[in-house]
């Protein structure tokens, strides 16, 4: 087949390696599939659609903003400027999907499918020895995020503050910052690392959860998360406070060996899921 991709970096980048992984064609010329991750590529996807209407047109949603201003009205406008012609919807998760439906008749929410997005090439290394406390990966400055909850949780552990890597494109000011990083390595930071932040209260997906399980680490999110108790367990989930998340760490230590282990097991599963191949088979 012939696939033309459309979105956001760096997972439109990977969905155009899982198809070319099948033995599929990336190209704009006469595809079989347009798809677009995310509405920053729509209008291109919508174009080519116009060009090639027997072409079969996806638009993937990473998430509704419930935060931002208007954002019902603004949804509203990308229904009847791009939904409407799209063959099929896709949403990265079921709490995506279940955000869709409020907008949607129960004839076009029984179709939108949850294809989530692939991850990055990371992997376990069992050599890599556990060097590093803490890791937080993404946009630390962005409220949803509430970076706050990390840095105040680390002010009240000895040498948490200096025992946490940060990686992604916006520095808080706290911590070591690495900025951006490479696959590799991120892949050994993950490794390395025992504890993985993810305090967001709102996650399209929260890929670095399953990153770091993925690479033997145990991820820390907040309750208020949806997203995160689709994918985690009881164990790797606490309330959306510091003294919580600070008792949380307490007690992980005391178990942390068995807890590694669960993290491992289901990072095991997602790798497998979460294959870049595999979500461009979905």
């Amino acid at each position: 087949m012939r696939v033309a991709v459309f979105g956001i970096l760096p997972f439109s980048d990977l969905i155009k390696e899982g198809f070319k992984k099948l033995g599929h064609k990336i190209s704009n010329e006469n595809p079989d599939i347009i798809y677009s991750n995310d509405p920053v590529g729509y209008q291109d996807a919508i174009f080519l659609k116009d060009r090639y209407p027997k072409a079969y047109l996806i638009l993937n949603v990473l998430d509704i903003p419930w935060h931002f201003p208007n954002v019902e009205k603004q949804f509203q406008v990308l229904i009847k400027r791009f939904f409407n012609k799209a063959d099929n919807i896709s949403a990265i998760s079921h709490k995506v999907k279940k955000d869709l439906e409020k907008f949607f008749d129960k004839k076009i929410s029984n179709k939108i499918q949850v294809i989530y997005n692939p991850i990055k090439d990371v992997y376990y290394d069992e050599k890599i020895q556990k060097d590093n406390l803490f890791l937080y990966v993404g946009r630390a400055n962005d409220p949803i995020k509430r970076f706050n909850l990390v840095r105040d949780t680390l002010q009240k552990i000895k040498d948490g503050t200096k025992n946490l890597k940060i990686c992604g494109t916006e520095n808080p000011g706290f911590g070591n910052y690495l900025g951006y990083v490479s696959d590799e390595e991120l892949n050994k930071i993950y490794n390395s690392t025992k504890y993985v932040f993810l305090t967001s209260k709102a996650e399209g997906i929260g890929l670095s959860m399953i990153e770091a399980m993925i690479c033997g680490s145990i991820p820390i999110a907040c309750s208020d998360n949806q997203t995160a108790k689709e994918f985690l367990p009881p164990d790797f989930i606490c309330e959306p406070n510091v003294q919580s998340i600070v008792n949380h760490i307490e007690k992980l230590n005391k178990e942390y060996d068995t807890k590694r282990k669960l993290a491992i097991g289901l990072g095991k599963k997602y790798k497998e899921q979460f294959d870049k191949g595999n979500i461009a088979k979905n």
